[in-house]
């Protein structure tokens, strides 16, 4: 017997997002213009989280629209790398630690984590890089988390 694909809240299989690690010299006014050139282009950002060395910033982003994103990034000789985060929905307050204790048990690593930008009329939302997302996912959803994919943040309209 094959096993049911793996959904996301709104029935679209693979409930992963892509996040977008895009490196910037470390000099003032980098993301702003980043974050400019993705509101021309009208990408919209939802989630952004930043590293800092001396030289150079690592600048972690999740989009409504990763195809969309990668291209602009592309277009525009940015240098990136993309990897599958998790997008889980914290549907109360003790929802963070309970996924965190989920992972604990299975000995799932997070790498990092850090909160998409709200949304209208919607649970809060963690990004989770772990070092094993399928498993993280099929761990995550049999126990009632809600996982969103790059479909569930597309806007509608």
């Amino acid at each position: 017997m094959t096993p049911e694909p793996l959904q996301t809240s709104q029935g679209y299989e693979e409930p992963f997002s892509a996040q977008f690690s895009v490196f910037l010299a470390n000099r003032v006014g980098q993301l702003k213009e980043l974050l400019n050139l993705m509101a021309e282009k009208a990408v919209e950002v939802l989630g952004v989280s930043v590293v800092d060395s001396s030289d150079w910033a690592v600048i972690r982003l999740v989009f409504s629209e990763p195809d969309k994103a990668r291209e602009v990034l592309k277009s525009h000789g940015l240098p990136f790398t993309e990897s599958q985060v998790l997008l889980a929905e914290l549907a109360d307050k003790a929802a963070l630690s309970e996924i965190c204790g989920h992972l604990l048990h299975a000995e799932i690593n997070v790498h990092f984590a850090y909160p998409l930008i709200g949304r209208r009329d919607a649970e809060p939302v963690m990004v989770l890089h772990v070092d094993d997302p399928v498993l993280a996912t099929h761990l995550l959803t049999s126990h009632g988390i809600r996982l969103l994919g790059s479909e569930d943040l597309a806007d509608p309209t």
